[in-house]
């Protein structure tokens, strides 16, 4: 039976060709635009590449200091006191680690100036993210101790400065200071931002140690778990220890912020506007974005479904002689149904296609710097359910409107 559904479908498809180009138009775009979104979702909150793990770690990224006033208030990210404080003696995290920046740096090769992005770290960082060496190694606990002069470039900051990818044991000069290379990484994608940069190197080789008294300033916190059913754990030690914060100056403040977020929390708490708050309300945020992406494809579905219902107009005859010969409602709503569906999936298929075309043309315009967007199984399924989706809500109605069709008014063209 689903077989004569679907070539009846595929013949009456192209019998109308305008009314199909329309309709695999609409959804072609309208799966596209999802395709996109949900690609940049997926790359957001369940990273590939250096950040993988994201699920064995939280980070910390925004600091507050207030009074309980309100009429202080200084908002950055942590600084090295308040990590030092608070953060470093956390017991729950199997590891911490820190990087500062990452910020644009002064490098002359000859009459070039070149502008990479520079950011200092400590050795666990090596150690949470998964980074890909093409040579070389990682910073080890005494290279930070002892503020040695050593970097780690990216492949295209490598080639840049040396004219090859492999550059390990090479020196540049980086604001004034000289560096040796001691490894070479892949290049990371700038939409990766705890693991974004060009350079790193050990913070303590920053030029002034006067960072180390600063409470805000501009450090960001990986919180480790080697299994991440204790995250929870991690993230109440974390607000419980600001709970007890005291800092260098009470009289002016008296209560401080730094909340541990994991990738998903860090964007509802950004656009839900909780930046500080210790409910994220991630269920929220992610009801807000299915009722957007829901929205989105009901606009165009009721497009369709007024295409539709002028398509079973013109079809009435054909429906008249069908009911005539004894086809019932139930098998006239399927077949539309059918029909709907097919006409979708079709229309899904080009707009996955044309989704991943254009997230090509953004990685290869350098639009966003080093992008590798990778569309896997979660994309896939994301968008086949809503094809489906799509076909059946631009189908229910017609359909209904089909079965109610008298096969006598039908026939007259009522």
């Amino acid at each position: 039976m689903l077989r004569n559904y679907l070539l009846t479908a595929y013949k009456v498809l192209l019998r109308r060709k305008f009314f199909t180009f329309v309709n695999l138009f609409a959804v072609a775009l309208t799966l596209a635009v999802l395709t996109v979104v949900i690609a940049l979702l997926e790359n957001a909150v369940r990273p590939t590449g250096a950040e993988s793990r994201s699920d064995h770690y939280l980070f910390v990224e925004d600091a507050l200091l207030t009074n309980t006033e309100g009429t202080w208030t200084w908002s950055s990210r942590p600084g090295f006191r308040m990590i030092e404080r608070y953060f470093l003696p956390l017991e729950t995290p199997d590891r911490i680690g820190l990087i500062r920046g990452p910020d644009e740096a002064a490098i002359f090769q000859g009459e070039r100036k070149l502008s990479p992005q520079l950011a200092g770290t400590d050795h666990q960082y090596w150690e949470i993210l998964d980074f890909e060496f093409l040579a070389g190694r990682k910073f080890s606990a005494e290279d930070v101790e002892q503020g040695r002069f050593v970097a780690i470039l990216n492949r295209s900051t490598s080639r840049d400065l040396f004219g090859k990818e492999e550059s390990v044991g090479e020196t540049f000069v980086a604001n004034g200071q000289r560096f040796e290379v001691v490894g070479v990484v892949e290049d990371i994608p700038v939409l990766h931002q705890l693991a974004f940069s060009e350079i790193w190197v050990p913070y303590t080789t920053a030029a002034s140690s006067s960072f180390r008294s600063e409470w805000v300033g501009d450090f960001r916190i990986l919180l480790y778990a080697d299994d991440p059913a204790r995250l929870p754990l991690i993230e109440e030690e974390a607000w419980a220890a600001m709970e007890g914060f005291v800092h260098d100056d009470p009289e002016r403040f008296q209560i401080g912020k730094a909340p541990a977020n994991s990738k998903l929390s860090a964007l509802a708490r950004n656009f839900l506007e909780r930046r500080y708050e210790r409910d994220s309300r991630n269920g929220l945020f992610v009801a807000i974005l299915v009722g957007v992406m829901l929205a989105f494809m009901v606009l165009p579905a009721i497009n369709l479904i007024n295409l539709n219902v002028s398509r079973i107009l013109e079809r009435a005859s054909e429906i008249g002689v069908r009911k005539a010969f004894g086809a019932s409602s139930r098998d006239l709503v399927r077949q539309f149904l059918v029909e709907n569906v097919l006409l979708s999936l079709v229309g899904g298929v080009l707009g996955f296609a044309l989704g991943a075309f254009l997230l090509e043309i953004v990685e290869r315009s350098g639009m966003i710097p080093y992008a590798a967007f990778e569309i896997d199984l979660t994309v896939f399924l994301g968008a086949v359910v809503a094809m489906t989706v799509f076909g059946v809500l631009s189908g229910v109605l017609p359909a209904y409107k089909m079965a109610k069709f008298h096969p006598v008014r039908a026939l007259r063209g009522g």
